[in-house]
């Protein structure tokens, strides 16, 4: 069906006269779109007026239920189709899908794309036509871009994110909003306030009950009571939340013994396998209490670091949310090409963990990782490994995906943008990574894509047979110095072919600069004369470009000191945490 020819349409775009705010915020966002691409208004009113041709309509219009159309579809998958006396029908179960519908739309016919919350692109075009009906649900119910500038409205409602920390109104269809969504044992009762007068409510480490990082014991009646009237008094405070978080607090398990291993909590956790048996039970058991009065209440848990192996023997309550964290494994090859090559591996092991957990819920959602929390602006090359996960996880049967970058104020680490719109395009579809890269790197960075794709590959295929650790530092064995050295022709290229470029563009290429600069100034020997000049010039241009963090919540003048005092950055004896809570 034709829509648009050259200037020229016969439709008119329709929302019902009680239409909500978002899809008639949807009508609007096709026809600006539509005319910025083709010059061809669309006429858009209510159903109020009179109908003066075949509509294009958004939603249920003039007293047809389309919903009809989205059987077998989630809530926020959508169809878009042509009936026959010419209508097209934009619909969905929710509000939000049908805006979802208008953006999956305007991205095929006119390729709009939010590379980032300010910088968008599209393709200017003469015809605009409808074949065949395009049906498209999503892979994740929970999709989430754990990037600065990922959390602005702009970015996640084009690319499709309901992410719970994104500035997400109604206009744009809200989102599943979440009380918390982090480590919650000791909000739910404080050591500080509970400790002293009743240790029994915390952990027992050798036989004796602990205050410092310490959680609670899951075998003590009271400590259930407890938490169900503080989840209870949480749900009620916040009447616009989903979804609540009962879930253990962070403290690197890995090297403490932190869960209760109290003679109840311990013989529970025997007999299933795992110290996520305890958790799991718990939770069931909150989620059970809260189910009749507050049946659409979502309850999340980590399945992390002690508690990451599943339990034998439990299924999980249908209302709790469990999310496996990956942060053990290593990101220089996906998770299955690390399982494979090494199948006694830290991948092996989390993709069993993984498989096992896909048995256990139909409410899997992952925290996975595409950062250095160590040294923010270090390239990761972590893009084919990340997207091959991506893929993996809908294969399981995954729910909700959650990708974390750097989510400090100013943004901006290695390619957090490219990775950003790489995780959100595959958490709505399926797409080719080197498909991806390409576009977002001709629009990006315009004349200095060629030079800027060459420079991803050389670390991407560098780091095949290395490892890659979020926590790496700049004498790790991916940067050799002749990948230094060729990391800075590529750049140095790169910057030539900008600099006839508008100021954003070039702006772009110079972001991604400061991650080579970076690489080389910490790796350079302190007795260099020059270190010091070239510190204090690198520390100027990142303030330019609203960095705000190179360590994982440290300051920024902290951090330029101990790039000055220690090579690669090491030295951070007296290093402390901005520690935030993101909500």
């Amino acid at each position: 069906m034709n829509i648009i020819n050259k200037e020229y349409t016969k439709y008119h775009i329709c929302y019902d006269k009680d239409a909500g705010e978002c899809t008639r915020y949807a009508a609007g966002e096709l026809q600006k779109y539509l005319y910025k691409a083709s010059l061809c208004l669309i006429p858009l009113f209510s159903s109020k007026c009179e109908r003066r041709g075949p509509e294009i309509h958004i939603g249920n219009t003039r007293g047809n239920d389309y919903t009809k159309y989205c059987e077998g579809l989630s809530n926020e998958g959508f169809v878009i189709k042509v009936l026959d006396n010419e209508d097209i029908v934009f619909i969905s179960k929710s509000e939000r899908g049908i805006l979802y519908s208008v953006y999956y739309f305007l991205e095929k016919v006119i390729k709009l794309n939010y590379l980032d919350s300010e910088f968008y692109s599209f393709d200017y075009v003469n015809k605009i036509d409808l074949n065949e009906e395009i049906k498209h649900d999503l892979p994740f119910e929970y999709r989430e871009c754990y990037f600065t500038d990922s959390f602005k409205e702009s970015f996640a409602s084009h690319n499709l994110l309901n992410s719970n920390l994104a500035k997400l109104g109604t206009h744009v269809g809200g989102k599943t909003k979440w009380f918390n969504c982090h480590h919650s044992f000791s909000d739910l009762i404080s050591p500080d306030e509970y400790f002293d007068t009743h240790p029994e409510y915390f952990s027992e480490i050798d036989g004796k009950r602990v205050k410092v990082h310490t959680e609670l014991c899951l075998s003590n009646s009271d400590v259930f009571k407890l938490c169900l009237k503080r989840v209870k008094e949480w749900i009620k405070n916040n009447p616009d939340c989903k979804v609540f978080s009962v879930a253990q607090d962070e403290w690197m398990g890995h090297w403490i013994r932190m869960a209760c291993e109290c003679e109840h909590c311990k013989a529970f956790d025997d007999a299933h396998g795992s110290q996520s048996a305890s958790i799991i039970n718990f939770v069931n058991k909150i989620a059970e209490a809260l189910e009749e009065e507050y049946p659409d209440i979502l309850i999340h848990t980590f399945a992390y670091q002690y508690s990451r192996k599943p339990p034998v023997g439990l299924k999980v309550h249908k209302n709790v949310i469990v999310r496996l964290t990956n942060i053990e494994c290593s990101w220089n090859e996906s998770i299955e090409e690390g399982a494979k090559r090494d199948p006694n591996g830290r991948n092996a092991l989390f993709l069993q963990d993984l498989i096992g957990w896909s048995k256990l819920t139909n409410r899997l959602y992952i925290w996975d990782y595409a950062v250095n929390f160590r040294n923010y602006l270090l390239p990761f090359p972590c893009l084919r490994s990340m997207t091959k996960n991506i893929e993996l996880y809908k294969r399981i049967g995954v729910k909700g995906l959650l990708m974390q970058g750097n989510f400090s104020a100013g943004g901006k680490g290695y390619l957090d943008e490219l990775k950003s719109f790489i995780s959100a395009k595959m958490m709505r579809g399926d797409y080719k990574l080197d498909d991806l890269i390409k576009y977002f790197c001709d629009k990006y960075y315009g004349k200095a894509s060629s030079a800027i794709i060459k420079y991803i590959n050389l670390f991407e295929d560098n780091i095949k047979d290395k490892t890659l650790w979020l926590y790496d530092d700049a004498d790790s064995e991916l940067f050799s110095d002749e990948i230094v050295k060729w990391g800075r022709l590529l750049i140095d290229e790169a910057l030539e072919l900008s600099k006839d470029e508008c100021e954003i563009i070039k702006k772009h290429v110079i972001g991604l600069k400061l991650s080579q600069d970076y690489l080389e100034i910490v790796r350079t020997p302190l007795d260099d004369k020059s270190r010091n000049n070239r510190i204090d010039e690198f520390n100027i241009e990142i303030r330019k470009q609203g960095i705000t963090e190179l360590f994982e919540r440290t300051n920024l003048d902290y951090s330029i000191e101990v790039m000055k005092k220690s090579r690669y950055a090491k030295d951070r004896s007296d290093w402390y945490s901005l520690y935030y809570i993101m909500k």
